[in-house]
């Protein structure tokens, strides 16, 4: 049970708190008046310092401070913004700990929780775990539901320097960086443009961006509606020893629809996983990406698309006659017609020209006017709330990694790719100074770690955005840079990295399967399969310390033999099936950079397969 040392309900002023700081430290010269935080219109982004109030988060109140036992031993202060429904959490070292602070923290962000019993403001072990064994303290903000923006968290910060100071006894200078996925991609990219000296390191984790329309999800429910039946042979097609032809099984309107689709960004890595990418999971999509509600925004829009000259409900095309036969099987209601109205919405929603949305250039001519027709309103979004109104113009203050992962369909790939154009736009070539992106391969959008089928082909990739947070805190505190981003080219919307860990650069090994069959093995019943791969570093990646093996296609991974650390590795095993079949086998290799096999944060993981056909 934890140990309550402290409980106050009552405000610790900011003043209290650097009166306390004082009785600790030598003192310093009195600071400047605050000056409150500026924000030049109602729907401006607040600008936010070091030294400026935000008064709606002005009066921090401490709730509680308790001594913890788990995760690991730590010193933990509660509290919340009087007047909001914003709490904050700061996780300090444990008493006897407090020599292994390096005067930084680490902050994670996410706008929203699902589970009844959490808190946006309360951290995971691991965020827990990670901030002190990397010299750093955590803190979290948030509350029981939804949290936007980036204000709050910033008031957090500021406020647990206070804090930290006063328990460490230091008056150092502290260092913060903040980080977030997805949604919490918005806030941080938020934060980095509309701060400055409150973090000075960001990590954007599977970025988002301000799209001008839910292409990246309507494209998918799009496809479900017209490959559903079709994705066990797409998949099949795509994985290691498939034909490598997708279409092949496919008529003319399919064809169309999976064209379309990847070259709206959608990864053709995302076969992997049919049902997530079809919308299909009920784990995450409930009831899937489409619906019968009609558009609020856009009433006569179905009207339109089965009516009007020139959308795809009346088109002579192979997949204008294919919508249309969809609707008769469904039942033509006027549900179903914006059922199917909806999915195809992006068509008609064009952003204007050359503003580097290239996904949605398949829907114009050559001198870039639109091939179909274009709706006088636009669909709402919602980045603007989530992100604190950011322009998403790339003028970030501070160091920046962002993290995004090539099997992605929900923050695609090809939208980092969008959002680091800005920045060079933006920053010219002061860009290499301060910005990096890395693509980790055999990684999805979910964070959790990967089990059952999950883990036969996808990594824990937060071993990537650990090791990119302590690169970015060498990198703003020693001056060292980040190593080099990963290295790709965008051909048909789609990021291509090459497979060779040395020429693409970034954090991630990379591990190649070798077999006289190239990617398909044969054998029978009973008979030893001997398998081996080869695992390679890139400069920043560190040395290759382990792998593991999963013969059942079942996630289910067994140590391999021991790895000595080394920037290349040369790993084998032999397996004997004992039943006919088709089996994937996986071979699972971690790196750490300094090649610590005992390590337990940034494990740099990539996967590789192998087909293997066993026969009586």
């Amino acid at each position: 049970m934890p140990r309550t040392s402290l409980a106050r309900r009552a405000p610790l002023a900011l003043g209290a708190a650097l009166a306390l700081i004082a009785v600790l430290v030598p003192a310093v010269p009195a600071a400047a008046e605050p000056v409150p935080c500026v924000q030049s219109a109602p729907n401006a982004p607040m600008q936010v310092t070091a030294d400026c109030i935000d008064q709606t988060y002005a009066h921090p109140v401490i709730d509680a401070e308790t001594d913890e036992t788990a995760p690991v031993p730590h010193h933990r202060v509660s509290g919340h913004f009087e007047g909001t429904n914003i709490q904050f959490t700061i996780y300090l070292h444990a008493e006897a700990d407090k020599a292994q602070w390096d005067g930084r923290f680490f902050q994670y962000t996410y706008p929203t929780t699902f589970a009844a019993d959490q808190s946006t403001a309360r951290a995971s072990d691991r965020a827990i775990g990670f901030a002190l064994a990397s010299g750093g303290y955590a803190v979290q903000a948030g509350n029981g539901s939804v949290s936007l923006g980036y204000r709050h968290a910033a008031a957090a910060a500021k406020y647990a320097e206070t804090v930290a100071a006063a328990y460490y006894g230091s008056d150092r200078e502290i260092f913060g960086y903040l980080y977030g996925p997805s949604g919490g991609s918005f806030q941080t990219v938020g934060a980095a443009e509309n701060t400055n000296g409150v973090w000075q390191g960001f990590v954007p984790m599977v970025q988002a961006v301000p799209t001008p329309n839910s292409y990246n999800f309507n494209g998918r429910s799009a496809a479900e509606l017209i490959l559903g039946d079709k994705a066990a042979a797409i998949r099949d097609a795509l994985l290691p020893g498939g034909s490598g032809n997708p279409c092949a099984a496919l008529d003319a309107a399919e064809s169309a629809m999976l064209t379309e689709l990847h070259k709206l960004g959608i990864p053709w890595k995302a076969w992997e996983n049919p049902d997530y990418l079809l919308g299909r999971d009920p784990q995450y999509y409930g009831a899937g990406l489409a619906s019968d509600s009609p558009l609020a925004y856009d009433p006569t829009y179905v009207d339109d698309f089965w009516n009007a000259p020139g959308y795809l409900g009346t088109e002579k095309s192979a997949l204008g006659q294919r919508v249309r036969a969809e609707l008769n099987e469904m039942g033509d209601t006027v549900g179903h017609r914006w059922n199917i109205a909806k999915r195809f919405a992006y068509r008609y929603q064009l952003p204007a020209a050359n503003t580097g949305w290239i996904a949605l250039d398949q829907f114009r001519r050559s001198d870039g006017t639109p091939l179909y027709p274009q709706r006088g309103v636009g669909e709402p979004g919602f980045s603007g709330a989530v992100s604190g109104n950011a322009a998403f113009d790339g003028t970030i203050n501070g160091k920046v990694i962002v993290v995004s992962n090539l099997y992605d369909s929900d923050a695609l790939p090809l939208h980092t790719d969008w959002y680091r154009k800005r920045v060079e736009a933006a920053l010219g070539s002061a860009a290499s100074a301060n910005y990096r992106v890395y693509f980790t391969d055999h990684a999805d959008h979910q964070d959790a770690v990967p089990t059952g089928v999950r883990a036969t082909h996808l990594v824990d990739w937060y071993g990537s955005v650990e090791q990119a947070l302590r690169d970015v805190a060498a990198w703003v505190e020693d001056g060292v840079p980040a190593p080099a981003s990963t290295q790709y080219s965008i051909e048909g919307s789609q990021v291509v990295i090459s497979d060779k860990a040395q020429k693409r650069d970034g954090l991630q090994p990379s591990v190649d399967i070798a077999s006289g069959g190239g990617e398909m093995i044969t054998a029978k019943v009973g008979q030893p399969v001997q398998i081996v791969a080869t695992a390679r570093t890139p400069e920043g990646g560190g040395r290759i310390t382990a792998a593991e093996w999963d013969f059942e296609s079942d996630g289910s991974y067994v140590a391999g033999d021991a790895v000595t650390p080394k920037k290349n590795a040369t790993v084998s095993t032999e397996h004997t099936f004992s039943e006919p079949g088709t089996y994937f086998v996986s071979v699972k290799v971690a790196a750490e950079r300094n090649g610590d096999i005992d390590a337990a944060y940034a494990l740099l993981q990539n996967i590789d397969r192998v087909r293997v056909v066993v026969t009586q």
